[in-house]
């Protein structure tokens, strides 16, 4: 009973109902206020188009107010602030701005859109409650019986016989609701929402960009470091104490110097082991040769406080990916042995939904603070510039828990030879231009419709012939529109409309 009855029907059948008497009163108010101002006096014709421009609005938000009750989507306003102070400067920006015009689309459009939704959603209705009432009235209300094409139904067995067909009727019923507030939802998407600034997305991209590329040059360089290190001043402090060796085992059979020897040689021991964990700490060399999961029990075993490791990732993460979850890691172990005075800390590191989730809890005296420290903070602008955040919940006495979240498709790339070639990002996303070309179709569509309508009235206003392409051309632009919103998701489930 639920695929036939689905939730939320009731709201979205009553929604495409009204948009054909809102659609008339739209289409004639503005029509006919647009007419009054392009043919009236400039003294008269001025005011009573910014009037207008006023009023439209507030039909707009009103139907981002509909929309929202009747097919669960929320749309925000997205006009501008004005930037002028004078009045006459914040009417200039009002007609300047995108959304104002967009407004005015959406609600010119309504009217076709609702004579098909309307026209479509009605005849279907009463056709699927005919057929399950027939025994009731169809075979006697109508004399001579009712036609149906293929039978006639003039007895109640044969008003029985066709009962059926009510349940193949009701689900093209629902398939054409759902069709029609895929429609209606990409149209009111496309004209109600804020346009995107071509300025404002272009210095965001270029800030995130160059973001990442700091972070991914800082982890490069933490790479050179590292094997200029092991290569030079490890190697060097590794053949002294093979030579500081080598003169105890001589000088032991000559002067007593024997105990100098042993300390030089444990010194410089313990200097190639510092030196060994300053290499740990700018990269280390487990994480880009194993990955994430085996650095981090690494790190755990050097940790002066008991770790717990939960779930880690068993498949290999994007480089800057794998650097910031490991030295949150290791950031927040830090903090533990410094400040937490705990006695055990669980690491739990999950990739969950396109998203790399870690946490970090522990059993100590709480009261940590994100932007207490330097260490915290650096975290926090090293997963910012990654698209991940860093949140801190330490209540004092209740110990603390770190969590960062880190999105993996908002990963730049590694640094290659020849970058700079303008190529996109792997995981950027793309335009669909399903979605392009049905806001194409439907702009244009409103176009025609109201060049069709205007020629009625200007030829006499008699028998209303554009109905036929506005209909036929309406269903066309609904099954447009389903297939551009439902079909990667699966029309018929029940997810892909809000309820």
């Amino acid at each position: 009973m639920r695929a036939l009855f689905p939730a939320g029907l009731g709201r979205r059948v009553v929604f495409l109902l009204l948009t054909l008497p809102l659609g008339i009163v739209y289409f004639a108010v503005l029509i006919g206020g647009l007419a009054s101002a392009v043919g009236g006096a400039f003294i008269i014709g001025i005011p009573l188009f910014i009037a207008l421009m006023y009023f439209w609005r507030l039909l707009a938000r009103f139907e981002r107010r509909l929309v929202r009750a009747g097919l669960g989507v929320d749309i925000p306003d997205p006009y501008r602030a004005p930037s002028s102070e004078t009045r006459l400067g914040r009417i200039r920006d009002r007609a300047t701005d995108p959304a104002t015009w967009k407004d005015l689309a959406y609600l010119l459009l309504m009217f076709p859109m609702g004579l098909v939704s309307f026209t479509v959603v009605l005849s279907l209705a009463a056709t699927a409650l005919g057929f399950l009432t027939m025994a009731a009235w169809g075979w006697y209300a109508i004399p001579g019986g009712h036609d149906l094409g293929f039978i006639t139904v003039d007895t109640i067995w044969e008003a029985l016989l066709v009962t059926p067909l009510c349940v193949p009727v009701w689900l093209i019923f629902l398939l054409a609701v759902r069709g029609l507030v895929s429609l209606h939802i990409a149209v009111a998407r496309s004209l109600l929402s804020a346009s995107p600034d071509p300025e404002m997305t272009a210095r965001v991209t270029a800030l995130q960009d160059s973001r990442a590329r700091i972070i991914a040059a800082a982890d490069a360089e933490r790479r050179r470091l590292e094997r200029d290190l092991h290569d030079g001043a490890q190697q060097r402090l590794v053949a002294l104490s093979m030579q500081l060796g080598l003169a105890k085992r001589r000088l032991a059979k000559g002067e007593d110097v024997g105990d100098l020897v042993v300390s030089a040689d444990v010194e410089a021991k313990a200097a190639i082991d510092e030196l060994r964990d300053l290499a740990r700490g700018l990269h280390p060399a487990v994480l880009t040769d194993r990955g994430l999961a085996p650095a981090l029990r690494d790190v755990a075993t050097r940790s002066a406080v008991p770790v717990v490791l939960g779930e880690l990732p068993a498949e290999r993460l994007p480089g800057p990916i794998e650097a910031a979850a490991y030295f949150t890691v290791s950031e927040a172990l830090t903090n533990v042995a410094k400040y937490a005075r705990a006695s055990d800390v669980r690491v739990d590191v999950t990739v969950d939904d396109g998203t790399l989730a870690i946490a970090v809890a522990d059993d100590g005296v709480g009261g940590a603070s994100a932007g207490a420290g330097s260490g915290l903070r650096g975290l926090a602008d090293r997963l910012g510039a990654l698209g991940g955040e860093l949140e801190v919940e330490s209540p004092p006495g209740e110990g603390t828990t770190l969590r960062a979240r880190i999105p993996l498709a908002a990963v730049a790339p590694e640094p290659l030879a020849g970058a700079g070639t303008g190529a996109a990002p792997a995981g950027a996303p793309k335009p669909s231009l399903a979605k392009r070309t049905l806001q194409t179709h439907a702009v244009v569509y409103a176009l025609v419709m109201a060049l069709l309508v205007f020629i009625w009235l200007t030829t006499g206003a008699g028998y209303f012939w554009p109905q036929w392409s506005i209909v036929g051309w309406g269903l066309l632009l609904a099954l447009h529109g389903w297939f551009a919103e439902g079909r990667d998701r699966g029309m018929l489930a029940t997810e892909t409309q809000p309820d």
